[in-house]
């Protein structure tokens, strides 16, 4: 696995390897999940010392096996800065990607979706749709999505028209109030599913958040194990803090 053409990529984790070299997750377009060894990445002077998450590259690499060699890295454009939420966010989609992904598989649909979650991190700070599109999108690619057009038990069509509550199991799909199982699901609303089924392209109603949230929560455990993301440790322990500071000393 040699390019002499170079790629698009993202960091999506970095770590040290030997005295002054990491070992660097990038999540390209062409290749997918790529582990590359950055020689000497850790000494100041390195032009591959700033390689960090959020910022957009142009990479080469040399060899073949499990660490081919980062030959160059070429940051793109400027990264803005991030605040605290939108780092956690960051966090967040790329352990998904570290955890739920192999190295060398191409996923080029999806690094269209990475790409654009990246644009309304930056963008939209505040929003939170465009993470509920990820998770389900990465779901869909890798095959596990469950199909939320009609009912798993009888068949029944999801009709948002009908302002009716459905319920989501994971692993099963939906099914509808006449065939609700008896654990382990989440009630929500039929429109929302279909937002959720759909292009996802704007976002969802107001009070149908916490559902979906809950919904692809639940989904993504099933395919994570019994080991918790790190990510939601740490925007747990944000948001405590947050809770716990006066709000003068948050201004």
């Amino acid at each position: 696995m040699t390019t002499e053409t170079g790629d698009r990529a993202w960091v999506l984790h970095r770590y040290p390897y030997g005295d002054t070299s990491l070992v660097v997750e990038l999540f390209t377009q062409t290749q997918g999940r790529l582990g590359v060894l950055a020689k000497g990445a850790r000494r100041a002077c390195s032009p591959l010392a700033r390689l960090e998450a959020g910022h957009p590259l142009w990479v080469r690499w040399l060899g073949r096996g499990e660490l081919p060699v980062l030959a160059q890295a070429e940051t793109l454009e400027a990264a803005p800065s991030l605040g605290a939420m939108q780092h956690l966010s960051l966090f967040y989609i790329n352990e998904l990607l570290l955890r739920l992904t192999q190295r060398a598989d191409p996923f080029p649909d999806f690094f269209k979706v990475y790409e654009a979650t990246l644009t309304m991190l930056r963008n939209a700070p505040g929003e939170s749709w465009f993470l509920r599109r990820f998770e389900r999108r990465l779901l869909e690619n890798l095959g596990w999505a469950p199909d939320l057009q009609s009912c798993a038990e009888c068949g029944h069509r999801l009709d948002p028209e009908k302002g009716e509550r459905w319920f989501y199991q994971p692993a099963h799909g939906v099914f509808c109030p006449r065939h609700a199982p008896g654990a382990a699901v989440v009630a929500v609303d039929a429109a929302a599913l279909c937002w959720l089924q759909g292009a996802m392209s704007t976002p969802y109603e107001k009070g149908w958040g916490a559902g979906l949230r809950r919904c692809l929560e639940q989904e993504l455990r099933v395919h994570l194990g019994e080991r918790p993301l790190e990510s939601r440790y740490l925007l747990a322990a944000y948001l405590r803090r947050r809770r716990l500071t006066p709000k003068a000393e948050r201004s």
